[in-house]
């Protein structure tokens, strides 16, 4: 398990304006929880006297559930960026499962939440109102996060060995850019493509191209904040020329590389 080597911030569009609009904190699970569990997100936010502020993210390849006073739910992965609006008062109390890791609690294909919102208690036993009542009159994050601990020790499933070995696949797309095939894992890991697909199919719900697209978005990300040449940017990432890299930046983030450079400044 690799949990703290991946950077939770990649993937927060815009993320030096939204640190201003809102506080965000993250918690490594307890040992007994750590290979479903990749980290827990608190967020707090006040914009009584501002406008709702509209945060835009790549999601990383994991099921989320997020409990928040009378909106709480799942959500699977988004294949596209997602805007999360922020308004008045509030906070939120999220689990990210490892990429896989859901799986073992719901024991079906994770494509079939992929762009979904469900609700927590098709997957837990609980009373929703009642959860959420106790959750946020907890002053503490710490008290939070064993009340939410407590809840997903009730129906912890068995370990399995499936989702070690893809995470193990999502590390190597992240560390090593270099990856831009898919046919470059099944070389790597000795997996049969079709083999690798359904896995990813079943376990995370969505492609391993998905996955590596979405990673190497992180990382043009990244890197476009921190100034980098967009030219030199498409060669690395291993894009023939800039513009094939322009199309599939735009295609996800929704605005081209020049123009959220813009919106950076």
């Amino acid at each position: 398990m690799n949990n703290q080597h991946r950077n939770p911030n990649m993937g927060i569009l815009n993320f030096d304006t939204g640190m201003h609009k809102f506080s965000i904190s993250r918690h490594a699970p307890s040992n007994d929880l750590s290979f479903f569990i990749q980290h827990y997100w608190l967020i707090t936010w006040d914009l009584r006297e501002h406008p709702p502020y509209s945060q835009e993210v790549l999601q990383h390849p994991g099921v989320n559930v997020v409990f928040q006073r009378g909106h709480s739910y799942i959500r699977g992965i988004e294949s596209r960026k997602s805007i999360n609006v922020l308004q008045g008062e509030g906070q939120i109390v999220g689990v990210l499962f490892r990429p896989g890791a859901f799986h073992c609690y719901v024991q079906a294909p994770v494509s079939t939440l992929t762009d979904q919102t469900v609700n927590i208690s098709d997957y837990f036993t609980l009373n929703v109102k009642a959860f959420e009542k106790e959750l946020f009159s907890l002053e503490r994050e710490e008290e939070k996060i064993l009340l939410v601990e407590k809840l997903l020790r009730q129906s912890k499933p068995d370990y399995n060995a499936t989702v070690d070995l893809l995470n193990e696949a999502i590390d190597e797309i992240i560390h090593n850019t270099e990856i831009t095939k898919v046919e470059q894992l099944v070389e790597q890991f000795g997996i049969p493509k079709r083999t690798l697909q359904r896995w990813f199919n079943q376990y995370i719900g969505v492609s391993p191209k998905w996955v590596i697209r979405r990673y190497r978005m992180h990382e043009a990300i990244d890197r476009i904040e921190r100034g980098m040449d967009l030219t030199q940017l498409a060669m690395d990432l291993g894009y023939f020329d800039q513009a094939h890299f322009s199309k599939d930046f735009k295609a996800a983030v929704g605005k081209s590389p020049t123009q959220y450079i813009k919106t950076e400044r």
